[in-house]
């Protein structure tokens, strides 16, 4: 199933599957981060386990803080590829920019279960605190 977040102006889609959800649109979800990123995560993250909870009768088992690290980790690698990009005209950092951006595009969250990195996520997330600091206030 598909659906469409409303959020502070931006058009977030979100497609739900057993055990996993994919966020599309991420130039919508960098908009979206572009400020108040950790409230604005929290409300993204909260909507979208609530939906989650009623399509499939069961909480989706990946906490709040590793669900938006891994979002953050998507969004900001994809962020700083396009500016090393811009930056730096070399054949091998346009190639590595590229395919940074490729796969930092496609935001797939999954459990344990069925997303082999869900265990670094989840230790990234008691980090959470130290690695906003580290984030640009503001994404665009």
């Amino acid at each position: 199933m598909e659906k469409t977040y409303e959020l502070s102006g931006c058009k977030l889609v979100v497609v739900f599957k057993n055990q996993l959800i994919r966020i599309k649109k991420p130039k919508a979800l960098q908009k979206f981060l572009t400020t108040d990123i950790e409230q604005r995560s929290e409300v993204l993250v909260n909507s979208i386990k609530i939906d989650y909870l009623s399509l499939f009768g069961k909480e989706l088992a990946i906490s709040n803080d590793s669900l938006i690290i891994e979002i953050w980790a998507h969004v900001y690698a994809s962020y700083f590829a396009k500016a090393m990009k811009n930056l730096i005209s070399l054949k091998l950092v346009e190639e590595a920019a590229d395919f940074i951006i490729k796969r930092s595009d496609i935001i797939d969250c999954g459990e344990s279960e069925i997303d082999s990195n869900r265990k670094f996520w989840d230790i990234l997330a008691n980090f959470k605190g130290v690695i906003l600091t580290f984030l640009p206030k503001r994404l665009l």
